[in-house]
């Protein structure tokens, strides 16, 4: 039986073959990288290129929800604002075979300047929007532009047989024109014998309401979480790492050094906010004396620190946040995070959209730049999420994740 993606006609541009087949004479290949791609241009591949598409990678756009609404963003051309769409877009993509995607995972895989290009860290990587974006400062990214250099992170997992689960993050700053009501997400991937995983969603824009993803959410609070879970708390989902997904542990002797070296998998935990108490976050990472970058949630002076911050921190983008191991994290500054220990300060982004019911869902990622020490013999960890809303009402969710036998997340994929 063929597989469902095989009733497709993917959909990519000449360069894509180029990227696959390690080629720099083709259109966003060139050395000086200076040509941009576009969605304008493009290649017509039938059933994943013949008999090798029946193991093509598959690929998901899992944030935003498929039927979710996404609000429009502040920002108009010629006056931008950072207060813009201000959702989480989130890809997963399984190899089923052992033709690997070619990847360097990283905490950041963002670069600015070579929007439009192939993104070094990921060339067969594809991703479009087919409407303009406003930026932040005003200026305007054409429709159809591949976008994937404004993606934050990305992280791998080790899924059971040879193939392995990519996860990559964006939190988007950009606003959408005042006309546009309706547009799709489109993403392509590329492993490297040619072979083309492929997904698009089309999403609703909220129109006379909210403005920005950052208005979807209150202004961040203390709260409070009594460690009992409550009925009416926040549904708390976690996609990343997807069990049975095993994953790699990082160096279990000296401290990590990622991208090179550390555990480097995705953590992806969602909350639907459905009995509306509100879930403080500062989405764009400006709140609560947080000196985050722009667009990210990294408040990683509140990780617990025999030094620095004796006492478990929270996030102050996001204090209802609290994930947990059952083993203890080493830093790359040799600083060891102890079991049970809020991780939440070192998440790497969030944004929040509006589901198909009109109830706020927030989405929060992290790829993991330390290492898990293992105990011996013990070849599971259990990651914990729990989510306090403003009312103080928790709920959580945790799964038991297998440890993979690379220790290197880095190495599950071949470098670029």
């Amino acid at each position: 039986m063929r597989h469902p993606l095989s009733k497709f006609s993917a959909v990519l541009m000449h360069a894509a073959l180029a990227a696959a087949a390690g080629l720099a004479s083709l259109p966003g290949h060139a050395a000086d990288g200076a040509e941009s791609l576009t969605y304008t241009n493009i290649t017509k591949i039938r059933d994943g290129m013949g008999a090798r598409g029946d193991l093509a990678p598959i690929a998901r756009i899992v944030s935003p929800l498929a039927d979710s609404q996404i609000v429009p963003g502040e920002g108009r051309i010629g006056a931008g604002s950072v207060n813009g769409t201000g959702f989480v877009l989130n890809i997963e993509v399984v190899t089923r075979d052992a033709t690997p995607i070619a990847a360097k995972e990283s905490l950041n895989i963002r670069n600015t300047a070579l929007l439009g290009q192939i993104n070094p860290n990921i060339p067969g990587l594809y991703v479009f929007l087919d409407t303009d974006l406003v930026k932040p400062d005003g200026g305007v990214i054409p429709k159809n532009t591949n976008l994937a250099n404004l993606f934050n992170i990305l992280g791998t997992d080790d899924t059971p047989g040879a193939g392995v689960t990519l996860w990559l993050g964006w939190h988007v700053l950009e606003s959408l024109p005042l006309d546009t009501s309706r547009f799709n997400i489109t993403t392509a991937v590329v492993d490297t014998a040619g072979r083309i995983g492929f997904d698009r969603v089309s999403m609703a824009v909220l129109r006379g309401g909210i403005t920005s993803g950052q208005a979807l959410t209150p202004l961040p609070i203390d709260v409070f979480d009594d460690g009992i879970d409550d009925a009416d708390g926040p549904e708390v989902t976690m996609i990343a790492p997807r069990v049975p997904s095993r994953v790699s542990p990082g160096p279990q002797t000296g401290n990590p050094t990622p991208p090179a070296n550390a555990s480097l998998f995705f953590i992806q935990v969602a909350a639907l906010d459905r009995s509306r108490h509100g879930i403080g976050v500062s989405e764009n990472g400006q709140g609560t004396a947080a000196r985050s970058v722009l667009g990210t949630i990294l408040d990683g002076s509140q990780i617990q620190n025999p030094i620095t911050h004796p006492s478990n921190g929270t996030n102050r983008n996001f204090p209802g946040l609290n994930v947990t191991f059952d083993v203890p994290l080493r830093q790359p500054n040799g600083n060891v995070v102890p079991a049970g220990s809020n991780l939440a300060p070192i998440f790497n982004v969030a944004g929040s959209e509006l589901d198909a019911d009109g109830y706020v869902v927030t989405t929060a990622d992290w790829v993991v730049g330390g290492s898990l020490l293992m105990p011996a013999g013990k070849r599971s960890v259990t990651i914990t999420a729990r989510v306090t809303d403003n009312a103080n009402r928790t709920r959580s969710v945790s799964h038991v994740v297998g440890i993979s036998p690379v220790e290197n997340g880095q190495t599950l994929t071949p470098a670029p």
